[in-house]
C-alpha cells in the first residue's frame, strides 16, 4: 500500500483564477442547450458557441482579454440549425471543422486579418444526420464524423468519405482517437454502449464494452495513454466516470462517483502531465486528477470551485503555456458571459530556470503523416518539441513580446482566402514560407548590464519591413556612428515597420516603391550594428570616488541585479512611505487649491528649493520653501498672477528658483523667486515668452542642455524654444488630434510624443533627417494618457485608460523602429487618470490619480515579468498631485531612494519613499547605483540644437564622504612572479602604490581602489573589516598580518592528536580554508591591481623577498587551483572582488529574507 503516496511531481498543481482583466468577460455566450463541449482552442484562436438564431460561433485570438462585446468578435455564421459540435484540425490552427444536423461538414479558414471564410465542404452522404466530429491524432486531413447508427472517416483534403464504421446503437455522443492513432472510440446510445474500432482494419467494433447505467442527455468518451476514461452517468442520475485498459478491455478498472446533477462531467487529458481534466457542465466545479498505472488509477489532485457556472470548458495548446511561470496547462472555462482561462501552475521555489521535468518534449504542429499515408498503412508518430525557451513554436502567439537575445524569423503570415476548390484544406500552403516564432518566455536574469536586448529577425524576415521616409537618406548599417547624428534604435521588430521621417513644417509622407532591408538605424548607443562585432570594452566601475562624476551611454549603465535568492523579486517591494504629519514636514492650512487643472498638467511641481501650487483664481500660483514647513497664516493666500489660465508648470531643473507657467493663451511666463521676496502677487514674470494664439498643453526641459524647453501646443504642434533667448529652434506637427503628453528621453536625444489620435511618436530632432517613429493605437481612450521613457531610454511607457475606465500601463519597445508592443498590464479601475512618476536610478515607477489615496509602484525591468510589484504607498486623505524633487533630496544613509510632496485639499506633505534595513551605518550600493545626474547641465540649448555639443548623461556617487560601503572595494592581493602576465613583467615605478593592508576602512578601499594611477598613496590600517560577513556562511575574510591566525579545527572519530602535517600547517597559518601567499618561493613578489576585471593585471610595486612586507590572506576558497599549489593549464584570472561582491550580495538578500520571516535553513535549501 505504499505505492498510492509514491510523490509525485504534479501532485501539487494548483489552477489559479484569474483577476478580471485577465479573462474575456461581456462576450454575448448566453443560455446554451448544445451537447457537445462549447468551446474548443487551437495554439492561435479560441472558438465558442453564441447566442442568436442558427448555428453561429464566435471566434477570438487565443491571447485576448478584456471586454468583448458581439462588434470586438469574429462570427461564424457557420449552419442554418444550431451547431451539433466544431472542433480545429489538430495540425492546423487556423481550420476549423463544424457540422450540423441539416447541413455538410463545413472547414473554416481564420486569420488575425480577416474574418473567417468557409474553406471546403465534406458531404458524407444524403440524409445522413451528423452529430459529432473529431480529427485525427497523427494525421493530417483525416477527419472522424459521427451520426445515427454510423460513423464516417473522411478525408477533407479529397472532400470525400474513405471509411463508413457500423454497429453503433442509437445517436453517436463522443467520439476520441488513440494517442497512436490507430483506434477510434465512440460512445453511443447515451452512453450506455462504447465501441473501438480499428478503422483500416475492419468497419466491425473490434470491442464492445459495457457503459454507464444511466440514462442521460450527453456522455463522452476519451483515449488517456493505455486507458479509456468514460463520463457518464448511474442509475440515480449521478455523474460517474469509467476508466478502462486497453490492453485488456473487459470491465472497467476503475469507477468514480462525483455528484448529483443533469450536466456531464467534460473530460480532458494531457498525455505530458498525465493530468485528467473534469468540468461539471452547468455546475461550479473542477476536479482534477492524476492518471497512474496502479490503483487508484486516478488519484484526487485539486477540487476548485469557480465563480461562475460552466456551460463549456477546454484545454488550451500545450504550446502556448508559460513555461517560465511554472504554468503546465490552460483551462478554459465558458461561462454565460465570459471566457475564463486557468493557468493550472506546479508551485516550485523558484521559476527563474527552466524545469525540464515538468515540461518534457510534446507534440508539436507537425503531423505524422497526411490522409492518404495514413489510410495506406502508415502509422508514423508526429515529433515532438521542447517547451525549452530557447525553442521555437509552429505559430507566433498573440501579440507578445519577442525573446529578448534570441533571433528568430517573422511569424507566418495568415493564408490568403481562395474559392473553396483551390484551398487544400490542410493548414498548409505551398507559397508560405515555413517559418517559426520564437516563444515569448526567456530564461535570464535581471541585468541592466551592455547586453543588447535583440529584437530583430533573420535576414529574411527583414526583407519584409517597410519603411516610409520624405527624404532620400536610409540610415543603414554601415552609417558611421556619430554622437549628434544617430539613433539608439538598433534593432527592427519582426512586424511590419513604420518609420516616419520629417524635417522641421512636417513634410508630406512619401511610401517608396521597393521595401528598404536591412537596419535602420544607427546603432551607436544600445548596441553594435547588425553584422558587426561588438567591441570588446572595459566594464563600467560599480562605484566612482567620492565625488567623482563617469560619463558613459545608459546602454552601458552598471546596476545592481533585482534578483533575490533566485527569484524575481524587487529589492525594492518592501518600501516604505514615511508621511509628513509625522515628522512635522507638512503645509497645513492650505485653502482654494486649483482642482480643475487640465488632465495634461501634473498640478503641483517641487524643485530642491520651493514647490508651486496651483490656486483657485485666474491663474494664481502659491509658491512655497520647503525647507520652511508650517501652518500657513490665515486670510488671503499669497501667490503669484499669470493673469490668464494655467494649463502646465515645471520647474527649471537647472535653476531651483526659476518657474515655467504655460497658459492657454499661447504665453510662457518665467519666475524668478529668491528669499528676500515680498509678497508674491505684486510680482512680475522675469521674462515673457509668446509662443502664439495656441493653447499650451505640456512643457517639459531637457534634461541635458540648459534653458531649452519642449512645448506642445493645442493644435497637435511640438515646438523646441531656447527660453533665454526667447528663441524657437524646431517645429514638427506629426498627430493629427490634440498632444496628450510629450517626455524628453534621459540621454537627451529623443522625445516621445502621444495624442488624442491614440499614436505614439518618438522624435529625433537633433539628427539632420529628424527621424520619427510612430506607434497606432496606442490608447483605447484619447481623455488622458502619459509617456515617459523608462530601463535606460530603451522601454517608452503609455500610462492610459481603457473605455471601461481600466487604467493601464503599456510597455513599447524603443529599440525597434516600430516600437514594438512588450506588454500592458492593468493597474486598477477609476474615472480619473494615472500620472506616472518614473525614477532613473531605481527604476521603481509611482502611480497615482488625483482623488486616490494610493500610490502604486512597481519596479521596471527590461524582461519578463516586465513589472514588479513593490508594497503600496496608502494615505487617509485623497490626493491632487505628487511632486517628486532631485536625487540629492534623499538621505542615502536612511536609505531613503524617492522624497516627494503630496497635495491635498488642506495639505501639502513630504512623503520620504525607503527600503527598510537593519544596517544603515554602512551605504547600501544595492540600492544607490551611481545616479543620473539631473541637477547640472551639460551643454546649452544653441551648442545640443546645432550638434555642436551631444554629451553623454552624467552619473554620479551619492555615498557620503567617510562612510564605510556595504559592497567591498577591489581587494590588493601578492601574487607570485610566473602567475603575471608577460605584458605586466617589467614594474613600473611610477605606478606603485605603498602595500596596504585588507583590513582598512571602507572608505580607504573606495580611495585606494579608485587611485591607483597617483603617483604616491598612502593608507592607515584599522582592525575593523570592510564590510559585513555573511552570518550563515563560512567564515571566509582577508586577514592582515598582526591578525591572528584562524585554523581549521577538525573532528576526528576518536579525537586523535594533531599530526605533523597538520602542526606545520596551523604554524604556517595554511589551512583548507586560508592560504598565505607570502610562502612563495620565488625572488620576487609584486603587488598587483584587480579592480579591472578583463584587463591585464598592472604591476604596482616590486618587493625583495628579504624585506619584511605586511602578510596579504587571500581566503583559499577565493584561489584558483593553481594559486593551491596545483597546476592550472588555462591560466585564467580569478577576480576576488566579484566574489566578494557575490558574497556580500548574498548576505544582503538573507538579510532582506530574515525581515520576511524566511527561515534561514529553508534559504540555504
Amino acid at each position: 500500500m505504499a505505492w498510492r503516496f509514491t510523490a509525485s511531481k504534479f501532485k501539487n498543481t494548483t489552477p489559479k483564477i484569474p483577476k478580471k482583466e485577465d479573462t474575456i468577460f461581456d462576450v454575448p455566450v448566453g443560455n446554451l442547450s448544445c451537447t457537445n463541449d462549447g468551446i474548443h482552442a487551437s495554439a492561435d484562436f479560441l472558438a465558442f458557441h453564441i447566442e442568436g438564431e442558427g448555428g453561429k460561433l464566435g471566434v477570438l485570438p487565443i491571447g485576448a482579454k478584456g471586454r468583448r462585446t458581439r462588434n470586438d468578435i469574429w462570427i461564424i455564421a457557420a449552419h442554418g440549425e444550431q451547431v451539433s459540435d466544431f472542433g480545429f484540425m489538430t495540425y492546423a490552427d487556423q481550420l476549423l471543422a463544424t457540422c450540423s444536423r441539416d447541413e455538410p461538414v463545413k472547414i473554416w479558414k481564420l486569420s488575425r486579418d480577416s474574418s473567417p471564410q468557409l474553406a471546403t465542404e465534406v458531404d458524407v452522404g444524403a440524409g445522413v444526420i451528423t452529430e459529432c466530429l473529431r480529427a485525427h491524432s497523427t494525421a493530417d486531413n483525416i477527419l472522424a464524423v459521427g451520426s445515427h447508427n454510423s460513423a464516417y472517416i473522411t478525408d477533407i483534403s479529397t472532400k470525400r468519405v474513405a471509411i463508413e464504421l457500423s454497429g453503433i446503437t442509437d445517436k453517436v455522443q463522443s467520439m476520441d482517437w488513440s494517442e497512436d492513432g490507430r483506434l477510434l472510440a465512440v460512445s453511443g446510445d447515451k452512453g450506455r454502449q462504447i465501441v473501438v474500432y480499428d478503422p483500416r482494419a475492419s468497419t466491425e467494433p473490434i470491442q464492445t464494452l459495457e457503459g454507464h447505467g444511466g440514462m442521460g442527455r450527453e456522455a463522452r468518451v476519451l483515449f488517456a495513454g493505455n486507458r479509456l476514461i468514460s463520463t457518464g452517468f448511474t442509475t440515480k442520475r449521478i455523474q460517474e466516470v469509467r476508466a478502462y485498459d486497453t490492453g485488456k478491455w473487459g470491465a472497467p478498472i476503475h469507477t468514480q462517483e462525483f455528484v448529483s446533477t443533469t450536466g456531464v462531467l467534460i473530460p480532458h487529458y494531457d498525455p505530458d502531465t498525465r493530468l485528467v481534466f473534469l468540468s461539471g457542465k452547468g455546475t461550479n466545479k473542477l476536479f482534477m486528477l492524476e492518471l497512474q498505472d496502479r490503483q487508484p488509477y486516478l488519484s484526487h489532485v485539486f477540487e476548485l470551485t469557480l465563480p461562475e457556472q460552466t456551460l463549456g470548458a477546454t484545454v488550451g495548446a500545450k504550446r502556448r503555456v508559460h513555461v517560465m511561470d511554472g504554468e503546465v496547462d490552460t483551462y478554459y472555462q465558458l461561462t454565460k458571459n465570459s471566457i475564463v482561462p486557468t493557468p493550472c501552475i506546479v508551485p516550485r521555489r523558484s521559476y527563474r530556470d527552466f524545469h525540464t521535468d515538468l515540461f518534457p518534449d510534446t507534440r508539436g504542429a507537425e503531423p505524422g503523416c497526411n490522409g492518404n499515408e495514413w489510410l495506406s498503412g502508415t502509422n508514423a508518430m508526429p515529433p515532438k518539441m521542447s517547451l525549452g525557451p530557447s525553442t521555437t513554436s509552429s505559430s507566433p502567439p498573440p501579440p507578445e513580446p519577442m525573446p529578448p537575445v534570441q533571433q528568430a524569423v517573422a511569424p507566418p503570415r495568415p493564408m490568403s482566402m481562395s474559392s473553396a476548390s483551390n484551398v487544400i484544406p490542410n493548414g498548409k500552403s505551398t507559397n508560405a514560407p515555413a517559418v517559426a516564432a520564437a516563444r515569448k518566455e526567456e530564461v535570464r536574469e535581471l541585468d541592466y548590464g551592455v547586453v543588447e536586448k535583440e529584437n530583430g529577425s533573420s535576414a529574411a524576415a527583414r526583407s519584409n519591413g517597410i519603411v516610409k521616409s520624405t527624404t532620400a537618406h536610409t540610415p543603414s548599417a554601415e552609417t558611421n556612428s556619430t554622437q549628434g547624428d544617430s539613433s539608439p534604435i538598433s534593432s527592427i521588430s519582426p512586424d511590419p515597420i513604420t518609420v516616419v521621417s520629417a524635417v522641421a513644417h512636417s513634410a508630406p509622407r512619401v511610401t517608396p516603391a521597393s521595401p528598404v532591408t536591412g537596419s535602420v538605424s544607427t546603432p551607436n548607443v544600445v548596441g553594435p550594428a547588425f553584422g558587426e562585432k561588438p567591441k570588446e570594452t572595459a566594464p563600467v566601475n560599480f562605484r566612482k570616488p567620492i565625488g567623482a562624476s563617469n560619463r558613459v551611454p545608459l546602454s552601458q549603465r552598471v546596476r545592481p541585479k533585482s534578483c533575490v535568492v533566485g527569484q524575481i523579486t524587487s529589492k525594492f517591494r518592501h518600501v516604505d512611505g514615511q508621511q509628513g504629519t509625522k515628522s512635522g514636514q507638512v503645509f497645513s492650512n492650505l485653502r482654494n487649491v486649483n482642482t480643475r487643472l487640465p488632465p495634461e498638467s501634473n498640478g503641483v511641481c517641487c524643485s530642491n528649493k520651493y514647490a508651486a501650487v496651483p490656486l483657485a483664481g485666474l491663474g494664481v500660483v502659491g509658491i512655497y520653501d520647503v525647507d520652511a514647513p508650517g501652518k500657513l497664516p490665515d486670510g488671503v493666500m499669497d501667490g503669484i498672477y499669470n493673469k490668464s489660465t494655467i494649463t502646465d508648470l515645471q520647474w527649471n531643473p537647472f535653476d531651483e528658483s526659476q518657474l515655467a507657467v504655460g497658459t492657454d493663451c499661447g504665453q510662457i511666463n518665467l519666475w524668478r523667486f529668491s528669499e528676500s521676496d515680498g509678497p508674491r502677487n505684486e510680482m512680475e514674470p522675469e521674462k515673457t515668452i509668446k509662443i502664439g494664439g495656441e493653447k499650451i498643453t505640456s512643457l517639459r526641459w531637457h534634461p541635458l542642455a540648459a534653458n531649452l524647453m519642449a512645448v506642445a501646443l493645442s493644435n497637435s504642434t511640438i515646438e523646441l524654444w531656447d527660453v533665454d533667448e526667447g528663441r524657437l529652434y524646431s517645429r514638427f506637427v506629426n498627430h493629427t488630434g490634440g498632444i496628450l503628453s510629450i517626455a524628453w528621453s534621459a540621454g537627451g536625444q529623443r522625445i516621445a510624443s502621444v495624442g488624442k489620435d491614440a499614436k505614439l511618436f518618438v522624435h529625433e530632432p537633433a539628427t539632420a533627417e529628424h527621424r520619427v517613429y510612430e506607434r497606432n493605437a496606442v490608447v483605447e481612450s484619447t481623455r488622458a494618457a502619459r509617456v515617459l521613457f523608462a530601463c535606460d531610454d530603451r522601454i517608452v511607457i503609455v500610462v492610459g485608460m481603457t473605455k471601461s475606465s481600466q487604467r493601464q500601463v503599456q510597455m513599447y519597445d524603443a529599440t525597434t523602429t516600430d516600437l514594438r508592443h512588450i506588454y500592458t498590464q492593468v493597474i486598477d479601475s477609476a474615472t480619473q487618470p494615472l500620472v506616472p512618476h518614473y525614477d532613473y536610478d531605481s527604476n521603481v515607477l509611482f502611480l497615482s490619480g488625483k482623488g486616490d489615496r494610493f500610490v502604486n509602484m512597481f519596479e521596471v525591468i527590461y524582461d519578463s515579468p516586465y513589472l514588479l510589484p513593490l508594497a503600496p504607498f496608502m494615505s487617509p486623505v485623497g490626493s491632487q498631485g505628487i511632486a517628486f524633487h532631485h536625487k540629492i533630496k534623499c538621505n542615502v544613509m536612511a536609505v531613503e531612494f524617492q522624497v516627494c510632496w503630496r497635495l491635498s485639499d488642506k495639505n501639502l506633505e513630504q512623503i520620504v519613499f525607503r527600503v527598510p534595513r537593519i544596517k544603515k551605518d554602512v551605504f547600501q550600493d544595492d540600492l544607490f547605483p551611481d545616479a543620473l545626474v539631473t541637477w547640472e547641465p551639460l551643454t546649452t540649448a544653441a551648442k545640443w540644437m546645432t550638434g555642436q555639443e551631444t554629451p553623454l548623461p552624467v552619473f554620479r556617487s551619492l555615498k557620503p564622504d567617510g562612510i564605510s560601503s556595504s559592497i567591498p572595494r577591489p581587494i590588493a592581493a601578492a601574487i607570485r612572479h610566473s602567475d603575471m602576465p608577460t605584458s605586466s613583467a617589467t614594474p613600473s615605478s611610477s605606478s606603485g602604490v605603498t602595500p596596504t593592508t585588507s583590513s582598512s576602512s571602507g572608505a580607504q578601499h573606495h580611495h585606494h581602489s579608485h587611485h591607483h594611477h597617483h603617483p604616491t598613496s598612502t593608507s592607515s590600517s584599522s582592525s575593523s573589516h570592510p564590510t559585513p560577513i555573511a552570518r550563515n556562511m563560512q567564515s571566509c575574510a582577508v586577514e592582515s598580518a598582526h591578525t591572528p591566525d584562524r585554523q581549521q579545527v577538525r573532528e576526528r572519530n576518536h579525537h586523535d592528536e594533531w599530526s605533523t602535517e597538520e602542526e606545520e600547517e596551523a604554524e604556517t597559518g595554511d589551512s583548507e580554508y586560508f592560504t598565505d601567499e607570502n610562502q612563495s618561493s620565488q625572488d620576487h613578489q609584486f603587488l598587483v591591481d584587480l579592480s579591472d576585471e578583463g584587463a591585464e593585471s598592472r604591476v604596482l610595486k616590486e618587493e625583495p623577498k628579504e624585506e619584511a612586507e605586511p602578510r596579504v590572506r587571500i581566503p583559499a576558497c577565493l584561489l584558483t587551483p593553481k594559486d593551491n599549489g596545483e597546476e592550472d593549464e588555462d591560466d585564467e584570472d580569478y577576480d576576488v572582488a566579484a566574489s566578494w561582491s557575490t558574497k556580500i550580495d548574498m548576505d544582503t538578500r538573507l538579510e532582506q529574507d530574515q525581515m520576511e520571516g524566511v527561515d534561514e535553513t529553508e534559504w540555504n535549501q
